[in-house]
């Protein structure tokens, strides 16, 4: 065998290796993990129905996880909230994502929250189907009634979600609960997919999940970091709690605004203090 060879063979086993023992780490590894991490997740407009633009978030959440209270907690953040973008004006949040992408909206909300945030994940719409698809599907109950795109949800039933059924599922906000609706669906969605792939007991899993969406993902994290991320806190997977902030709606120079609620806000505060140290 060549010397590239071996080098090849080596630097393959290497990798494997790596991957088998983050993926399946020892009760002391667990251990010496740090306390507690915070991801931003965002999903922007882009991606489907033709649209190529940079785009917004649309979506927002604070992906917290902690060892420590073998808990994670997912707080959705409205995109109509009113908050100061640093280097810009009062606005929108979603609308920073616009301005300068991911590192502007974890700046926005780590100015807005007064915490640090670890690493960001954003997916677009075209990544959510290939997300759901790479997992095989996943199951939600309907809080609400609703059709769309030529899918109908009835509320209470269980519904199995591909990633065209998905993607609508997690779209509408018209005749189902408005954009706090929406969200509360982009939760179910958020947490099914956490359980499926908790339940993955393959690094072949991952990779596949991993590469469908490689063209739709953006992130801060490499793979290793993905797949260390989920061993570290797979055990967590039935253990979420989800948080939602709250607001009214106001119309300020011609532009509909959410304004968070000082309650809503004081809770999501202590809830994540208490998360992230």
């Amino acid at each position: 065998m060549t010397t590239r060879k071996m080098r090849k063979l080596f630097t393959v086993l290497l990798f494997l290796f790596t991957v088998t023992t983050t993926l399946f780490p020892t009760t002391a590894n667990a251990q010496e993990s740090r306390n507690s991490k915070s991801i931003l997740l965002l999903g922007v407009d882009t991606g489907d129905l033709g649209r190529t633009e940079h785009g917004r978030s649309d979506v927002m959440m604070l992906l917290t996880v902690n060892s420590s209270t073998e808990l994670i907690t997912v707080t959705s953040i409205p995109r109509d909230s009113y908050v100061m973008i640093p280097g810009y004006y009062m606005d929108k949040i979603n609308h920073a994502y616009a301005f300068g992408g991911a590192e502007l909206s974890m700046q926005t909300v780590e100015n807005w929250f007064d915490i640090s945030i670890d690493n960001y994940i954003v997916v677009n719409m075209a990544g959510l189907k290939e997300i759901v698809d790479a997992v095989g599907g996943i199951d939600v109950v309907s809080p609400s009634s609703f059709t769309i795109s030529g899918y109908e949800f009835v509320e209470g039933v269980e519904t199995n979600l591909d990633g065209d059924k998905a993607l609508a599922y997690s779209r509408e906000r018209y005749t189902s609960g408005g954009d706090y609706g929406r969200q509360e669906r982009q939760r179910q969605i958020v947490q099914s997919l956490i359980s499926k792939m908790a339940s993955f007991d393959s690094i072949l899993n991952f990779q596949n999940v991993f590469a469908t969406m490689s063209s739709n993902i953006e992130t801060d994290l490499n793979f290793l970091d993905l797949v260390q991320l989920f061993a570290d806190y797979r055990q967590l997977a039935t253990n979420i709690e989800f948080y939602q902030l709250s607001g009214g709606g106001k119309m300020i120079d011609g532009v509909y605004y959410d304004l968070i609620y000082d309650d809503s806000f004081n809770e999501i505060i202590s809830n994540l203090s208490a998360q992230l140290n």
